[in-house]
């Protein structure tokens, strides 16, 4: 066991994202694919539940909910960026428990925020990971744009 302190499950998202850090521990960059896909998947569910209840499906109208659901979770999130074609955050905790467990797992856990803007814009994104506490880095920033 990790000498970091034990992630709590507090939900089946918590309970996903220790699973993906346990598996990734286990079978390392052989599991991501498989820990990416899952969290894809999830993410299109939620964008889908997500955009019956916005008012457009805009990227500033998806991105604006988005964080304000996170910041109600107590995530620190703020806009470096908000417009039609893209948006820019960053925060300084990790909703998925993964501070220092690596950004290849970041990378694959994210598939869930993918997959909720490509669900809610209904077309593909890119995203950038820019700074990622799984990785070391003082924040998270991410990139996405359409």
């Amino acid at each position: 066991m990790s000498n970091q302190k034990e992630f709590k499950v507090n939900t089946a998202r918590d309970a996903l994202a220790l699973l993906s850090q346990k598996m990734f521990e286990k079978f390392g960059k052989e599991a991501l694919a498989d820990i990416e896909s899952v969290w894809f998947k999830l993410g299109l569910t939620v964008g889908r539940k997500m955009e019956k209840s916005l008012p457009d499906n805009r990227l500033t109208t998806a991105a604006s909910t988005f964080v304000e659901d996170g910041r109600k979770r107590g995530t620190n999130i703020e806009f470096l960026r908000l417009d039609d074609n893209g948006f820019c955050i960053t925060g300084d905790s990790c909703g998925l428990g993964l501070t220092g467990k690596g950004r290849e797992l970041c990378w694959a856990c994210m598939g869930l925020d993918r997959g909720i803007f490509e669900a809610i814009s209904g077309k593909k994104i890119k995203m950038e990971i820019k700074k990622s506490l799984a990785a070391n880095d003082k924040n998270c920033e991410v990139l996405i744009e359409l």
